[in-house]
């Protein structure tokens, strides 16, 4: 397994550990699941001749989310005709935000080329359970958002605020509204806002720990549309045991309804029975947060560790399913 973006998948997924090499410009890992024995490498310093010239099975993690990303991508799936031995290939795509992702059709193997299949980010209509399979954008590992265990959250804690919301605010989006409903009492007395006006791709330590903190310290986290429906913070929120809710609304772009399921958006989540709250106009957030503030501690806790219990089952689940889709696609073949 070759990766430009791939923390997600190998460690909060697969559970695999990684080390650093020496320049610690790249690390590598190794682990062995049924049997599949996978060897991970990722970091700048990785390029296309780090791939072994007698690789058999690929799985290439790769960001496809703007066209400089893209660019690069390209240059690692054009390198795969130069691999004699290659027989499979996979991608796992963090794919465009509009769901603007013709561009890896050409290089399927359904069209003559080399993928055999793609785990895919985001509401996609190319999604088919056959070359193109549904991918959750999870934990915004790029930010070193970590890989949380339930034992290290403080479950029966009171928590200090009601609510959360700490983001970018886009210009005439309904953060704008979200942000004007905060801002009214009492909701700005009982949650924790920091927003700010452009966004920002990196996060200094002390900002990932505020963030961080937010979540610990709220029963319930915010989550606005930004580009796409689906953002990493539901995943984070859940991973903390704090309620998401979720704007239900489709963003701008091609993505939406495909062959096998028109329940978007967010399919996935809503296809594995996600427990969290949805919500069509931030408006409804004042009777939202006013059965917030009836519900008893132990409740909240009850909660809690229903919320870190099921995330934890969906990533088990998906581990499954990636394996399984794996195994199917490249070893049943050669059989």
């Amino acid at each position: 397994m070759i990766s430009l973006s791939g923390q997600y998948l190998w460690e909060h997924i697969l559970g695999g550990s990684t080390k650093f090499s020496t320049s610690n410009t790249w690390s590598h890992g190794e682990t062995k699941i049924d049997n599949i024995e996978f060897r991970y490498k990722v970091g700048p310093a990785v390029t296309l001749h780090e791939v072994p010239q007698d690789v058999k099975n690929l799985v290439l993690v790769l960001n496809g989310r703007e066209v400089s990303k893209i660019k690069a991508a390209r240059e690692w799936l054009n390198y795969l005709p130069l691999l004699k031995d290659l027989q499979h290939v996979a991608v796992v795509l963090l794919g465009n935000e509009q769901c603007n992702n013709d561009w890896i059709k050409h290089y399927m193997k359904v069209n003559g080329e080399r993928i055999d299949f793609v785990f895919l980010v985001y509401d996609s209509p190319d999604i088919d359970n056959r070359n193109f399979y549904q991918w959750p954008l999870g934990v915004a590992t790029y930010r070193d958002f970590p890989n949380i265990e339930r034992s290290e959250v403080p479950i029966y804690n009171k928590r200090k605020f009601v609510c959360n919301f700490m983001g970018t605010i886009y210009k005439n989006s309904s953060r704008e509204v979200l942000l004007d409903v905060l801002r009214t009492e009492p909701l700005r007395s009982i949650c924790s806002v920091k927003a700010r006006q452009t966004w920002l791709p990196q996060e200094t330590d002390k900002s990932r720990e505020d963030y961080i903190d937010a979540l610990e310290d709220s029963d319930i986290t915010l989550n606005p549309v930004g580009q796409n429906t689906e953002c990493y913070r539901i995943y984070e929120a859940l991973a903390m045991g704090s309620l998401p809710v979720v704007e239900d609304v489709m963003t701008p772009g091609n993505c939406g309804k495909s062959s096998v399921s028109d329940n978007v958006p967010l399919r996935i989540l809503k296809e594995y029975k996600a427990p969290i709250k949805y919500i069509t106009d931030w408006k409804e957030l004042r009777s939202v947060l006013s059965n917030e503030l009836k519900l008893s501690i132990e409740g909240k806790i009850k909660r809690r560790k229903e919320l870190m219990l099921w995330y934890e089952n969906f990533k088990s689940k998906l581990r499954e399913h990636f394996i399984h889709v794996v195994q199917e696609k490249f070893f049943s073949l050669n059989q």
